[in-house]
């Protein structure tokens, strides 16, 4: 049997983003159904590689490492739904072409590595709240949040009885 661990690449907003928005997901919650995300799982997907033999994590661990250094900044002012899979989240009114380049780039050097990018148009978020029965009645952030992405995370996702894990395997951070 192969050994296999739960992969995705993310970015990490800062410790008081993080609050900020777990406050949003705590103010959203009782209004959309569902349950407010942890402030320390806070973050955002940018390629979701799913199971992943560990014969190949060495290869990703230093595709993560190489990463040149990155230095952007998003806001966050925009509330969203996804029916399925139940998640209200925090996005943007307009593209951030920054996070649109660095998720094409990071998929096209996966592509070396044997991944494929998913057949459908990137949208930055965070999710807020999973198991949202609807969206929220307000489509912006209580407050525009602004925050900078310094910083490329190889996370492995390790399901539980509370949810998922997460624990960075790699950075690109200076």
């Amino acid at each position: 049997m192969t050994a296999t661990r739960r992969l995705f690449f993310a970015l990490w907003p800062d410790d008081a983003s993080r609050r900020a928005l777990a406050a949003e997901a705590e103010r959203l919650a009782p209004r959309c159904g569902g349950y407010p995300l942890p402030a320390e799982n806070m973050h955002v997907t940018l390629a979701f590689l799913g199971s992943v033999d560990t014969s190949r994590l060495e290869a990703l661990v230093d595709l993560t490492q190489a990463w040149p250094a990155l230095n952007g900044e998003w806001t966050l002012d925009r509330l969203g739904h996804f029916p399925q899979p139940r998640i209200v989240w925090a996005g943007s009114q307009t593209p951030n072409e920054a996070l649109l380049t660095l998720d094409a780039e990071l998929w096209q050097a996966l592509s070396g590595h044997g991944f494929t990018a998913p057949q459908r148009d990137f949208t930055p978020h965070m999710s807020l709240v999973r198991q949202a029965d609807r969206a929220a009645a307000q489509s912006r952030l209580s407050a525009p949040l602004r925050w900078r992405f310094d910083h490329l995370a190889l996370v492995e996702s390790q399901l539980g009885d509370g949810g998922s894990r997460y624990r960075t395997l790699a950075n690109n951070a200076v």
